[in-house]
């Protein structure tokens, strides 16, 4: 026999809201908030298109040696950069009131997720040997810094 607190009721409510109720502030996005995005994106578009097009060069400037036959390697890096600097770039929807800060905090918590596991990446190499202190640290540093644009666009929203 069921406990009596779980007869039937006469709810009408679901016990979970639908996923298209939401809190999100129904105003532009802040001008903050719009740099943080944009200088972002921005950055890793430029880092992701140099390092498609030029990897021997880009991989030179971070102090790590890239034979031709392995280009291929920083290229999908590359790759990766840009695609996920257009996410983050078009997750905006100027048409809806709320501007679309879902996808947006979406895309930034793309943004963040591969920044932090580019950091993990890089202390295994520095851990490993396979990675110089000079390269980890740029290549760290620079991850660092685009996990903390991240979070503060974040923080915004």
């Amino acid at each position: 026999m069921a406990p009596p607190n779980l007869a039937p009721s006469d709810q009408t409510e679901p016990l979970l809201p639908p996923k298209l109720v939401n809190n999100y502030k129904e105003e532009p996005l802040s001008p903050l908030t719009s740099g943080l995005i944009k200088s972002l994106s921005l950055l890793r578009a430029v880092l992701g298109a140099a390092t498609v097009i030029a990897p021997q060069w880009i991989c030179k400037l971070f102090l790590i040696p890239v034979p031709a036959t392995l280009t291929i390697l920083p290229r999908l890096f590359g790759i990766r950069e840009v695609i996920i600097a257009e996410l983050l770039i078009s997750a905006e929807d100027k048409e809806n009131p709320n501007r679309g800060r879902r996808e947006i905090k979406r895309a930034l918590w793309a943004n963040i997720a591969a920044d932090s596991l580019d950091i993990c990446s890089v202390l295994f190499g520095l851990a490993t040997g396979t990675f110089g202190p000079a390269p980890a640290a740029m290549l760290g540093c620079g991850a660092a810094t685009a996990v903390a644009l991240g979070i503060a666009a974040q923080k915004t929203l």
